[in-house]
């Protein structure tokens, strides 16, 4: 578990950097930083996690397939920033919604736009997790796909009071990442090679020296 809890820590401290980033900048700097800036970081928080927990013994996806999951991690969350606002654009037409006139109205063109958001991020971080490991996983999509469900609902609980862009992208972006670093750390230490190596990290005896 408290590998996991490294990935997830990892995680969150690349969703605050974003948030960091965004509340410094101009609004079109911050707009391009979430675009290209999320996931590029959410990457290094999963490598971060690699290094720190020691998988980096055992786990060895070579340059090629980290080069790979850097670029489908940043088109991830390119595409998930993409079909929110494509979302957002049309429901209120498609659906007789009222439109918000700011994404801190949380209205139900927001939360589809989340939703959307969510599906496309999850499906992008799992075949990048997938790329990764070298093995698909349901499992682990359908984890991070609840985990953008709880990271919605979350987030529209602590936007509830306040309707700030503090409340949104404050609490979205590092939970957010939190939970999907989480879930792909768990998903590397769920590897066959993760349980031989602690097993005999367990099992190896401790020499004194003479």
């Amino acid at each position: 578990m408290k590998h996991q809890i490294t990935f997830l820590l990892a995680g969150m401290s690349a969703g605050l950097i974003c948030v960091a980033f965004w509340s410094f900048g101009s609004p079109e700097l911050a707009l391009t930083g979430l675009a290209w800036g999320v996931g590029p970081l959410f990457f290094v928080a999963i490598v971060a996690g690699i290094v720190i927990t020691g998988a980096w013994r055992y786990f060895k996806p070579g340059f090629l397939r980290y080069l790979g999951g850097l670029a489908l991690c940043t088109t991830s969350y390119l595409a998930a920033l993409i079909a929110f606002f494509w979302v957002t654009g049309v429901a209120p037409n498609w659906f007789a919604i009222r439109e918000s006139e700011d994404i801190v109205d949380f209205r139900i063109d927001v939360w589809l736009g989340l939703v959307a958001a969510g599906v496309v991020g999850a499906s992008g971080i799992a075949l990048s997790a997938a790329l990764l490991t070298r093995k698909w996983s349901n499992s682990l999509l359908l984890r991070l796909m609840l985990a953008g469900s709880v990271t919605i609902l979350v987030t529209f609980l602590a936007n509830l009071p306040f309707h700030t862009y503090w409340s949104f992208l404050g609490v979205l972006l590092p939970l957010g990442n939190a939970l999907f670093c989480y879930f792909v750390g768990t998903q590397i230490w769920q590897r066959p090679e993760a349980g031989r190596q602690v097993a005999s990290t367990v099992r190896e005896p401790h020499h004194r020296p003479a």
